[in-house]
């Protein structure tokens, strides 16, 4: 069975991993071009394996170091079957893939700043985060809520913690226009700060972007259940706050989607992470192998075959 091959970390699971990500993505290019030949898109091929690959294992990563446990690898197999239903390939830019990765940074040191016996450090490293990603768009302020949220829940009410929490909030924007100052403008013409709102007209949404915003809604109702879950929030204390981290990450996605502050890698580029945790913290959650595998059979088929249709390589 595939699933108990991913029932626990090893060689075959990332080797098996590897060429379900290298297949899911030659099969999205070909559905996008007509099933034509599409070699002469190799870099974009080889810029949505890496990004993925690149997901997979910082995830990874954190959640062995989180957990303090031998972590299930079934999750891994999840990404590249949700991003079958993903409405766009990666129009992959440096400052959209550097934000993802300070977003996925910010899962392991929010973790730390609730679970820390000195938390002031890491309070300071999430204010920093997010200091620096609100200085490519204004929208991520809203960051700003989670180490509020940590310093209230944790009772830190003091100057030296309203000190650490301000001092990137203060410094980094003085600091970034200091540096884009004494830079040339064609090297700083990626910033895209102040662009307009770009809201989302329903009536003009492609069959893939309904599904997808489907898919995100559906993993919202799969984070409020799993939140509500007392059983895992007392036995691992540092998984809740993960699953809390990760669903105020879908929440906002699903609003930077609607508005539209995107870079032209796509509105729901943000989104992608953690509709493809929450799946595969579903799919961790069924008591039975049989279980697993009828749901992700049905995912994997039932997104090429959609695909297929939408893309007229077959007749509908």
């Amino acid at each position: 069975m595939i699933v108990k091959i991913f029932n626990t970390i090893g060689s075959r699971t990332f080797i098996f991993t590897f060429i379900l990500v290298f297949f899911t993505v030659l099969f999205s290019f070909f559905c996008r071009n007509n099933g034509s030949w599409f070699w002469n898109q190799w870099i974009e091929i080889l810029e949505n394996i890496s990004l993925i690959i690149l997901s997979i294992a910082l995830i990874t990563a954190l959640e062995i170091q989180i957990k303090g446990r031998k972590l299930d690898g079934v999750h891994m197999i999840v990404f590249p079957t949700i991003f079958l239903f993903f409405p766009f390939i990666y129009e992959l830019k440096v400052i959209p893939i550097s934000l993802s990765v300070m977003m996925i940074l910010g899962y392991f040191v929010f973790i730390n700043t609730l679970h820390s016996k000195n938390p002031l450090k890491w309070i300071f490293d999430l204010s920093l985060i997010i200091s620096i990603m609100a200085q490519f768009k204004v929208i991520f302020a809203i960051l700003y809520l989670l180490p509020v949220m940590v310093m209230l829940k944790k009772g830190l009410k003091d100057s030296r913690c309203l000190l650490v929490f301000l001092l990137p909030v203060l410094l980094i924007p003085f600091t970034a226009q200091s540096v884009m100052m004494t830079l040339p403008p064609e090297m700083i013409s990626f910033n895209d700060y102040t662009s307009d709102l770009d809201l989302i007209k329903l009536r003009f949404l492609s069959n893939e972007e309904i599904v997808w915003i489907v898919m995100a809604i559906l993993s919202s109702t799969i984070c409020f259940f799993q939140l509500l879950s007392a059983s895992r929030k007392f036995s691992h204390p540092k998984l809740f706050s993960g699953f809390a981290y990760m669903g105020f990450w879908l929440l906002f996605s699903i609003l930077y989607g609607f508005m539209g502050f995107h870079f032209g890698e796509g509105r729901w580029f943000f989104s992608f992470i953690p509709v493809a945790y929450f799946f595969g913290a579903f799919l961790e959650s069924l008591k039975t192998d049989f279980q697993k595998q009828t749901l992700l059979i049905l995912l994997f088929f039932g997104a090429i075959l959609f695909k297929l249709i939408e893309y007229e390589v077959i007749s509908p």
